[in-house]
């Protein structure tokens, strides 16, 4: 029997890995190392790793991310469902 607690577990791992692809492509797009695309842009390059990896992050991170890419917060979530 499969665990209820588990599904929305999964869900938001598969969540998480589709906002890091889409965050990686984007910034790639822009410059293909990210750890100079973090130091050019005062960002954290654990943290950039992280969002991209599809890691637990913060809203202010992604935001922050999003900002030097110049990406709206709506224009990134589109397609994602």
């Amino acid at each position: 029997m499969k665990s209820r607690t588990s599904e929305p577990h999964v869900e938001i791992q598969t969540k998480l890995k589709e906002i890091g692809a889409k965050l990686r492509e984007l910034r790639k797009a822009n410059t293909t190392n990210y750890e100079h695309f973090a130091n050019n842009n005062g960002l954290n390059k654990v943290t950039l790793s992280r969002l991209e990896n599809g890691e637990n992050f913060t809203m202010s991170s992604l935001i922050a991310v999003l900002r030097v890419l110049d990406i709206s917060i709506e224009e990134f979530f589109s397609g994602i469902k």
